[in-house]
């Protein structure tokens, strides 16, 4: 009797190092993709805004410099036009507004603010994802003409028609098309180390704290923001697929319900 107390003790003791092997190995990995995200930032000369509290001047909040040109070069044509109909749309200010626009005074809750950052990284990744999935079809109806393929980067089955897919089509009209199926798929992290780091970015912006707070701020401060989470998004969907082909990284099962609480 005591000796199988001993051994179940042993195997207790095993587990429980494997448990903290396994926590401290997926750790270091998030703080390694975390590092080539910011390597990624560094790489077009734009520094990670930092925690709010830190770039509050006189009772307002003022993000210098904004950065927006850095953090526009990054996309194509037709992805820049839909991320700048998504920053109108949530921050209120015309695509192409002026100078004096973009520097108006306005308000907003800190927790709604802190909703529209979060959103936005998963709009940049699922943009990300979309015009990946839109170039890759393209490319084979160019090769293979009318067809239907299995996609194993994205595990689901299109037809390649060449009317359908066609290169001349903008990506905008490529997205309208897709079934809820394939939106929820391009949109939601695939796996649990990029859904952390999403939780981490905007941990380590907004602190721990869900405060109703409103933040007295200029349009040109919001865009900034947006703009680095939409590019967060898009840095992290690379670097998700590129720390994948080395450590086999864990498929990100709740997703969904993850989503349905973040959502504006």
């Amino acid at each position: 009797m005591v000796e199988l107390k001993q051994e179940n003790s042993v195997v207790m003791i095993f587990r429980r190092i494997a448990e903290l092997k396994e926590r401290y190995c997926k750790t270091a990995v998030q703080d390694i993709m975390y590092m080539l995200i910011f390597y990624k930032y560094s790489e077009i000369r734009v520094p990670l805004v930092p925690k709010l509290s830190r770039c509050i001047y006189n009772g307002r909040l003022e993000i210098w410099p904004s950065k927006d040109w850095e953090l526009e070069s990054i996309y194509s044509c037709d992805t820049l036009e839909i991320i700048k109909e998504h920053v109108s749309a949530v921050i209120g200010l015309r695509v192409n507004s002026c100078v004096t626009d973009n520097w108006a005074t306005t308000q907003i809750q800190k927790l709604h603010l802190r909703k529209v950052y979060a959103a936005s990284i998963l709009y940049g990744y699922f943009l990300k994802s979309a015009s990946l999935r839109h170039q890759l079809e393209c490319s084979l109806s160019d090769i293979h003409g009318s067809g239907y393929l299995k996609s194993p980067i994205f595990g689901c089955s299109f037809t390649t028609g060449t009317a359908q897919i066609s290169n001349k089509q903008q990506l905008r009209h490529y997205i309208s098309d897709f079934d809820p199926e394939t939106l929820q798929r391009c949109a939601k992290p695939r796996t649990e180390e990029a859904r952390n780091l999403i939780e981490k970015q905007s941990l380590a912006l907004f602190g721990t704290e869900e405060s109703d707070e409103t933040i007295v701020t200029s349009f040109s401060s919001l865009k900034r923001l947006v703009l680095e989470a939409v590019a967060f998004g898009t840095f992290l969907w690379d670097t998700e697929l590129y720390v994948d082909g080395a450590y086999k990284l864990k498929e990100n099962g709740n997703a969904e319900e993850q989503e349905g609480k973040k959502s504006i």
